[in-house]
């Protein structure tokens, strides 16, 4: 390990070698590698994380690139996966990481996640978020999702190691409530906040300092933050 390279960290009052270990240690796969994705892998990329997945079947578009920091324009029309880990590789070349320039589903998606430490879901879309927990919930995974439109965003972390609530008990299929950033638009930096803080819940789960089973909801047009707990629903099929 290069102490001189996370002195900041093992500066921290109860945080060591052995600490830092852990993040060394950890397998983290992170599924969308867009304007939340790419700022959080980024900062896991920095901060020593072991080994990471990188999954995502889109292209880097010229309209991604105020939000989506880790693409440069020379990328554009890339896979996003594959351009994310040649960018990282460059930041910390000791970290282990994978591209999959794919859809996942299936077992392919269950795989994955059961060989996974951490979970991390950046998407855009309601579908893909539930497929991914209910993997994660099968893998009783520690699972962590993001979202962000216009000035808004959320971050939620969840320990499926236990009975407790999962993304299913908010939100289902037939919610018609949820937009994407792609129509409503959205502030660069409030992904990249809402990425920041994706990053910092994975680390601190990793390090075993996390507070799961809540919504973090944030207001960054109004400068207002509100922490939400999340209950378990008795309609949620995925929680039985």
């Amino acid at each position: 390990m290069n102490e001189l390279r996370y002195q900041n960290h093992l500066s921290l009052e109860s945080f060591n070698q052995e600490t830092q270990e852990r993040i060394a240690q950890s397998t983290i796969t992170i599924f969308g590698i867009g304007g939340l994705g790419s700022v959080c892998s980024l900062y896991l990329t920095n901060a020593g994380a072991g080994k990471m997945n990188l999954v995502d079947y889109d292209t880097v578009d010229e309209t991604n690139l105020p939000r989506q920091v880790i693409y440069k324009p020379n990328q554009v029309g890339m896979n996003k996966a594959l351009a994310a880990k040649a960018t990282l590789a460059e930041f910390n070349p000791e970290v282990n990481i994978t591209a999959y320039d794919e859809r996942m589903m299936g077992d392919t998606l269950q795989n994955i996640i059961n060989e996974s430490d951490l979970i991390i879901d950046a998407t855009d879309n309601l579908s893909s978020r539930l497929q991914i927990n209910e993997a994660s919930r099968k893998a009783n995974a520690i699972h962590i999702v993001g979202t962000a439109i216009r000035f808004e965003g959320q971050v939620m972390a969840f320990n499926h190691q236990s009975m407790n609530p999962c993304l299913s008990c908010i939100y289902s299929l037939f919610d018609e409530s949820l937009e994407d950033c792609n129509g409503a638009g959205v502030l660069s930096t409030v992904a990249g906040t809402i990425g920041i803080l994706m990053a910092n819940a994975a680390l601190k789960a990793i390090i075993g300092d996390d507070v799961f089973n809540q919504m973090l909801a944030l207001d960054l047009k109004n400068n207002s933050i509100h922490r939400i707990s999340i209950k378990k629903s008795d309609n949620c099929d995925i929680c039985i």
